[in-house]
């Protein structure tokens, strides 16, 4: 598969009260809940468009038809989400098209011009792959500051953030994270994922039939083609599922990566985050066989695949 040449700039609580009396006594401080909703609607993210710093929860349903991801990063100072749309969005989707018709020169040129900052995005974690009707949950330690959720898989050639009308965006969704701490505590989790260069390792725990919120420490992290790191995607093993066109199909640079339809039905994960920082994702699994599988060239071939069975209740 021939790769083209691409520097992508490219990732609720309700409260009660009973008739009771309070205890006497000093209040106790209560961790509470801090999550981001958005839905998919069309090819765009709807929403809130700020939310509380600290641990955050960003929590994408998709009902959209499609496979999305969210992948969520933090802009520069004094870069907006318009220079984004205008100065790398568009480019990226001009080379993308040059590529498709085979003029990788052009495509190479086009992505070129990409503006220096683009080496400043901090990429923060988000919810990873996911199928039509599954929701998508990632929680990370977010500072104050403008960020961008966004999803650039491709349908017919065109990546999801792309809108053609100027001006407009498609998923690129602008998030403001505010000064106030959410107030919410690190997550618990019933597994342990940790990334190295050398793949992945289930250090602690295993996946079990229903709910599973995983921990997953990005012990070491490296970028491959000047954009994407380590990350990690589970999607489901069935009996006609080809393994390899799954484990390999996050890749965003080959023509057709990222492609929809997805060649398996992906149930969420996390986005690439920063050497030595740690995120949770959440993930609702039948009992069967599963894999989780990387954005990166090569995933399956330099261990980033991993293959584990959830046993029935």
């Amino acid at each position: 598969m021939k790769h083209f040449a691409i520097a992508l700039a490219l990732a609720t609580a309700l409260s009660g009260c009973s008739g009771e009396a309070e205890p006497e006594g000093d209040p106790t401080e209560v961790a509470q809940p801090n999550v981001l909703e958005l839905q998919v609607e069309g090819l765009s993210f709807t929403g809130p468009d700020t939310i509380n710093s600290g641990w955050t929860t960003i929590r994408v349903v998709n009902e959209g038809g499609m496979t999305h991801h969210a992948l969520v990063y933090r802009l520069p100072e004094g870069v907006t989400a318009e220079m984004l749309d205008e100065l790398v969005v568009r480019p990226i989707q001009a080379s993308l098209t040059a590529a498709i018709a085979g003029d990788f020169e052009t495509a190479a040129a086009i992505s070129a011009t990409m503006p220096a900052w683009v080496a400043d995005l901090v990429w923060m974690g988000g919810p990873g792959m996911m199928s039509d009707g599954v929701t998508g949950e990632a929680t990370m330690f977010l500072e104050p500051g403008n960020y961008i959720v966004e999803c650039y898989v491709k349908t017919n050639g065109v990546q999801h953030n792309y809108n053609p009308t100027p001006g407009e965006f498609g998923m690129v969704f602008p998030l403001t994270v505010l000064a106030e701490d959410g107030g919410m505590a690190e997550p618990d989790a019933n597994v342990t994922l940790t990334v190295t260069n050398d793949g992945y390792d289930i250090a602690e725990g295993a996946f079990v039939s229903g709910d599973n919120t995983v921990r997953v420490n990005f012990a070491e992290q490296r970028r491959y083609n000047d954009f994407v790191g380590h990350d990690a995607h589970v999607f489901r093993i069935d009996d006609d599922t080809d393994v390899e066109a799954a484990a390999a199909w996050p890749d965003f640079f080959p023509v057709d990566g990222q492609q929809t339809p997805a060649p398996a039905r992906f149930v969420g994960g996390i986005h690439d985050m920063p050497q030595g920082a740690t995120g949770y994702f959440r993930v609702d699994l039948q009992p069967g066989e599963y894999g989780i599988t990387a954005e990166i060239p090569d995933a399956m071939e330099s261990g980033f695949f991993t293959r584990f069975t959830v046993a029935g209740e």
